[in-house]
């Protein structure tokens, strides 16, 4: 069977890159013909491509760009074809019989779709011969717009199976669609790939022990943390964000994907507050502790989803203030709650499977 994915592919995020390849890969390992909808919106390009402000900056994004394009070559199965808008979406598929899965990541954030609900991240060029399906879609910290309540619902019930990445996206849309659709909760792509072996690059990683710092927003009180895990921990300070982490980092901010991810997997201890810093801390078992975040709060839900099912809430951080070093400091026993983290996901593969099937 033929299965075609529609997400955010072709952007300069790495946790938004490593859930594409982690959901073709999967259903690649498992049997199906799967590829990534080569769909790249004008809004989209203008975030990407766009100069940023300075030369230094612009230079440092070109590299960027050039390392991702590296990557996705290398290991994205792509549609031949590069579709830049709905009317080119239905013309591509307009008989075709296959199957058609949106998501992971937040494709239904309207915040990030340009300030609307894009049509093709609800397959809405998908013809009726298809099958529709969405896996560990997200919202975001956002709510759909109720001005767009019937259309959206509508777009919802053509669906023939329907999972969310977080409790609260579940409910939001269950009750956008007044209980008409109720989803799935399944675990994002990221956490349902057995193997990363081919995507892992470990040459910047050091021979000494090293703190990976990987935030998603500029914050005093998250490089005050890094200030008291780096003076505790007595180690090497590996920035692998944007944003300052404090003069004692060494920064890797537009490294390749495989190099990212192979620092994240030899990492000695993990401070984030990203989702996907997250994932990737869980699924290479590294000691790790997620500060919320400062703006934006309603985003800490998805790391607190995760997290709370995995029976290890108690390493998010509301503030620096609830550091405690004897509980933040210990060492995960992932071994604790392996029976746990195996049967969501084998959950989350059983949905997506038995939705294609």
């Amino acid at each position: 069977m033929k299965v075609y994915i529609i997400n955010f592919h072709h952007v300069l995020n790495y946790g938004a890159v490593f859930q594409g390849y982690a959901l073709c890969q999967f259903l690649i390992e498992n049997g199906y013909d799967a590829k990534i909808i080569d769909y790249r919106p004008s809004y989209f390009l203008s975030r990407t491509y766009r100069p940023a402000k300075g030369l230094m900056k612009t230079a440092k994004k070109v590299g960027m760009n050039l390392n991702f394009y590296k990557f996705r070559k290398n290991h994205f199965k792509l549609t031949e074809k590069i579709l830049y808008s709905q009317k080119d979406l239905v013309k591509f598929f307009e008989n075709s019989e296959d199957a058609f899965i949106c998501g992971s990541d937040q494709v239904w954030n309207a915040k990030i779709t340009n300030g609307r609900i894009d049509p093709g991240y609800f397959l809405d060029f998908v013809p009726k011969t298809a099958r529709k399906i969405a896996y560990a879609a997200s919202i975001g910290h956002t709510k759909f717009n109720r001005e767009h309540k019937n259309d959206i619902s509508n777009k919802l019930q053509t669906f023939s199976s329907i999972s969310v990445r977080e409790d609260f996206a579940k409910q939001e849309v269950s009750e956008i669609s007044n209980n008409l659709v109720n989803p799935t909760l399944v675990l994002d792509p990221t956490l349902i790939l057995d193997d990363y072996s081919d995507v892992l690059d470990l040459e910047l990683v050091p021979k000494e022990d090293y703190l990976v710092v990987y935030t998603t927003e500029d914050s005093n009180d998250f490089r005050k943390y890094i200030q008291i895990l780096s003076d505790i921990l007595k180690i090497k300070v590996i920035n692998l964000g944007h944003y300052d982490a404090g003069k004692e980092a060494e920064n890797y901010t537009n490294i390749h994907p495989s190099k990212w991810l192979g620092l994240f997997s030899k990492a000695t201890y993990v401070c984030t507050n990203s989702f996907h810093g997250t994932a990737f801390s869980i699924i290479f078992q590294r000691n790790f502790t997620v500060l919320g975040r400062e703006t934006m709060k309603d985003l800490n839900r998805r790391q607190l989803t995760l997290m709370s099912n995995l029976g290890i809430e108690d390493r998010f951080i509301h503030s620096i203030n609830d550091f405690n070093k004897d509980l933040h400091l210990k060492e995960i026993d992932y071994n604790k709650n392996e029976g746990k983290r195996k049967e969501l996901v084998a959950d989350s593969k059983k949905f997506l499977l038995d939705a294609l099937n």
